[in-house]
């Protein structure tokens, strides 16, 4: 294991960057709550499938917001945070002359126990068991060497083959990711690396376009989005070999734009010339049926029967995780240009740039949703729906670009003073933001579920009124218990579990 080459970033003071970092998670996970509550009364199945019909008047309206302006957009927030936290304990790390890996290895082991208990007792939801993985696939692509990429796929394929172990071929495409994308960020100036990536990407896109040409059936995503991965890394380690300090946005950006602009490129082409599409019918039939025994379940059943269907939903759940764990990890790289690059620590230093990320990545990301809404804004039926596939893929493409701007949005509000500055009251509430974000779960789902006031099926305006209500209530809590301890709880088990000693809970004088 090697420590990447960041040879032009300087630490920067941690005081400095934690208080903007804390107000962001803050931030994101007021969005993060608004967009959770309408799982708790829907099944997480249906997650991605835009608003469902038969919503009126104001319950239509709210629903149109938060899907245009909320959704999508606060858990890649918290995704870019969690890059720039890891950014800031290799630093911290590195200054103290401390080896990083295993602290950091255990750091998201117990969040990925977290996780998994998270999804089995309380909601299916869970974005922790994504943040874990993503945490892996990021400590390969950033410390691992180059040679180890090969061997590790041939193990993958090999053990797949094994009785039992077929989740092995899961790993496959976080495994390539985390290869190509770690030689792209080290690479030196050598002609034979990006020809490399650009001709098997290039076959692999002729072998996916020629294969869904004869398959009625419709093929994977996953041939032409490695194909494409692979070509634009390729392009990428062409035209940016002298910028190393950039290549994680670089690198971040590109991965995202392309699955998403693939999805809606694959949308766009169904509309016009109707063919059987790269998503698979029988998996959308597959999710609705988890979708309908996902409502039953927790409006009739009880809470042991919750817990049984969960787990015996998790391995479709892990399977979900290829996909959506290189595109997390796309996201921890950005967040790691964001710290390495001193955007967080020192606003005042790249204020024209913040402008520049607030006004467009906001106009441009919510505008691209806004788009997409002209097609479509749900989906009809679990069958084939080209219109909503090119909608919805162009509303995440515009996550992005909105996360962004909102980041960008915050920090010139801390960097501007006065009333703007007051959004610094949500630094208490992102500093235990894993806390509430495990008490937003525990409150839904005694709200919602059969197994405890089962009110599921509310209203849609009610449900923001209720989660907005419970974001206030965790404010003022946070403040009252940041003023008195050092951690929130779960913070401070998450803190043992990963130095394996006791930290000090109170606050001293």
């Amino acid at each position: 294991m090697t420590s990447p080459t960041f040879s032009t970033f300087s630490p920067v003071p941690a005081a400095d960057r934690l208080d903007a970092l804390d107000v962001l998670r803050g931030f994101a996970l007021v969005g993060i709550c608004i967009a959770n509550v309408e799982f708790f009364n829907r099944p997480v199945a249906e997650s991605g499938d835009g608003i469902p019909a038969g919503l009126h008047g104001l319950d239509w309206i709210v629903a149109f917001l938060v899907a245009y302006l909320v959704s999508g957009k606060f858990w890649t927030i918290f995704s870019l945070l969690f890059g720039m936290g890891f950014a800031l304990m290799l630093e911290r790390a590195q200054a103290a002359g401390r080896p990083f890996l295993p602290l950091y290895g255990r750091r998201v082991a117990v969040l990925g126990l977290f996780g998994l208990l998270h999804y089995l007792l309380l909601w299916s939801g869970d974005i922790l068991i994504s943040y874990a993985l993503g945490a892996l696939v990021l400590m390969l692509t950033l410390f691992a060497r180059p040679g180890w990429t090969i061997p590790t796929l041939v193990a993958c394929f090999v053990l797949a083959q094994a009785p039992g172990f077929a989740f092995a071929a899961w790993g496959v495409m976080p495994i390539v990711f985390a290869g190509l994308a770690g030689a792209y960020l080290r690479s030196e100036h050598r002609i034979f690396f990006p020809i490399l990536l650009l001709v098997p990407g290039s076959l692999m896109l002729l072998a996916a376009a020629l294969g869904a040409l004869g398959d009625e059936d419709g093929g994977s995503l996953l041939m032409p989005a490695l194909g494409a991965v692979l070509v634009v890394l390729g392009l990428l380690a062409w035209r940016f070999t002298q910028a190393p300090n950039l290549r994680p946005l670089h690198a971040g950006v590109a991965v995202f734009v392309l699955v998403y602009g693939l999805a809606a490129f694959d949308g766009g082409m169904r509309l016009v010339v109707p063919a059987p599409g790269l998503s698979s019918t029988q998996y959308l039939e597959e999710r609705a049926a988890r979708g309908a025994q996902e409502k039953q379940v927790l409006t009739d059943g009880d809470y042991a029967d919750a817990i049984a269907m969960r787990r015996d939903h998790l391995g479709a759940r892990i399977e979900d995780e290829t996909g959506a764990v290189m595109i997390v990890a796309s996201m921890f790289l950005i967040g790691v240009w964001f710290v390495r690059s001193g955007v967080v620590a020192n606003a005042a230093a790249h204020l024209p740039l913040l402008r520049r990320l607030a006004v467009g990545g906001i106009l441009g990301g919510v505008g691209l949703g806004l788009a997409g809404s002209t097609v479509s804004t749900g989906r009809v039926s679990s069958a084939d729906d080209a219109g909503y596939d090119l909608a919805y893929a162009l509303v995440t493409l515009g996550s992005l670009p909105a996360s962004l701007g909102y980041v960008a949005a915050l920090l010139l509000a801390l960097h501007a003073g006065g009333a703007l500055a007051r959004v610094g009251l949500l630094a208490p509430y992102g500093r235990m933001a894993l806390s509430n974000y495990l008490m937003q779960s525990l409150v839904f789902s005694l709200l919602f579920h059969s197994h405890g006031l089962g009110l599921w099926g509310m209203g849609r305006m009610e449900q923001v009124g209720v989660a907005v209500l419970l974001c206030a209530v965790q404010i003022a809590l946070s403040h009252w218990w940041m003023a008195r301890f050092q951690y929130g709880p779960v913070e401070w088990v998450w803190r043992a579990l990963t130095y394996l000693a006791w930290p000090p809970m109170r606050r001293t004088a």
